[in-house]
């Protein structure tokens, strides 16, 4: 399945013992979500050397977008318990959260020119390897030149859609649905920072040649498979 294209949240409130009605149960899980959510989404790495939690102390423009944006979370479900309690689970959908600082780092330009290459995105598979999850991790080749990262997308895509999308198999629809159907495949040697990923020398060459004649990486169209 795809990880963490939302930030999952749950809260229970058990029963007191007294009747209580289910708008104040609901009221009730519904206050106490709303702190955890905060506390959550804090600890989301955007990057390898930024989370949440730095971009949102920045205390300017994008920083104040950012926090307005924290109103998107969302009740998807509600369960009741014949023992009066209530179990609620929310979610925060990140891309649209943070799509101000995803845009704000996006610096890759639009292309006018149709492209000569066919390659229409790129898989890096990196199974077998300790992967923390962030919104926007940079591939490297093995000399530590960055390959692909947030600053690579344009304002556009970064608008539009996260950096990478993580799936644990890559016959996912997910990741058809992102890389297209004449993906680049390459393989990651190594982590670098938790969550960013040192590709094979000869994957990373391929990978650059390609994207200075084909707009994949402007676009985002990113795929990671990590293990389940």
């Amino acid at each position: 399945g795809v990880q963490t294209c939302a930030l999952p949240i749950s809260e229970g409130v058990p029963s007191s013992g007294v009747m209580i009605n289910l708008e104040t149960l609901e009221g009730d899980a519904r206050s106490r979500l709303g702190p955890k959510m905060l506390k959550l989404a804090r600890e989301v790495r955007i990057t390898s050397s930024l989370t949440a939690g730095d971009l949102l102390d920045a205390r300017d423009a994008v920083a104040d977008r950012v926090d307005d944006n924290l109103s998107l979370w969302e009740v998807y479900e509600v369960r009741y318990y014949a023992s009066g309690g209530v179990q609620m689970e929310g979610a925060l959908p990140l891309q649209a959260w943070l799509r101000p600082a995803l845009v704000s780092l996006a610096k890759g330009a639009e292309r006018s020119a149709p492209p000569t290459q066919p390659y229409s995105g790129l898989v890096v598979d990196a199974r077998g390897l300790d992967v923390d999850f962030a919104l926007g991790p940079r591939l490297y080749d093995p000399q530590g030149t960055a390959v692909y990262g947030i600053e690579s997308l344009t304002a556009l895509a970064a608008s539009q859609r996260a950096p990478v999308v993580y799936v644990h198999d890559p016959a996912d629809i997910a990741a058809a649905r992102r890389a297209g159907a004449q993906p680049i495949f390459a393989r990651a040697t190594s982590v670098r920072d938790g969550c960013d990923l040192v590709l094979e020398a000869a994957d990373a060459g391929k990978i650059t040649a390609a994207a200075a004649d084909a707009p994949f990486l402007l676009q985002g169209n990113v795929v990671i498979v990590v293990d389940g």
